[in-house]
């Protein structure tokens, strides 16, 4: 059963990519694989400082489940893509409830189906973490956003 969830949430997602403007989705494209990087080196981090032990992942991962390279990366594009430019909106209102909705509905599932196990680190700790992403996330559009800019000029 753990390998059927890994499996819908790494590529069922990106399915939804088939409905939605192509250009908006290269104009957050860029963010959604800084986010990817990000997470990465949090699981790199985390295995580290075992603030969770991953249990069961899909056979081309280590020590990280493929939830960055599948939920995330288009999750990632799809609150930028329907939020952007208002920080509060992406912060609060999706980004917020989408950490909580990771918090409360797909950690317990996840812990069930031993996919991996909290142990430094605390629901809470995993959402205020997931909330730096986010702004970091969001510094980085705006980022992008200037550079654009400066090389249209």
């Amino acid at each position: 059963m753990a390998q059927i969830v890994m499996w819908v949430f790494f590529i069922g997602p990106w399915l939804l990519l088939f409905a939605v403007d192509k250009e908006r989705v290269k104009r957050y494209m860029a963010v959604s694989l800084f986010g990817v990087v990000l997470l990465t080196m949090v699981f790199q981090i985390a295995d580290g400082f075992n603030w969770w032990e991953v249990n069961k992942t899909l056979f081309f991962f280590v020590n990280m489940t493929p939830f960055p390279f599948g939920i995330f990366i288009i999750g990632t594009l799809f609150i930028f893509y329907f939020t952007y430019p208002g920080f509060w909106m992406f912060m609060i209102i999706i980004n917020g409830a989408f950490d909580l909705f990771q918090r409360f509905v797909m950690n317990p599932i996840f812990e069930k189906l031993n996919i991996y196990t909290l142990k430094e680190m605390n629901h809470f700790l995993l959402f205020v973490l997931m909330m730096v992403v986010a702004v970091l996330l969001f510094l980085y559009q705006k980022w992008q956003d200037t550079a654009f800019k400066l090389s249209i000029k």
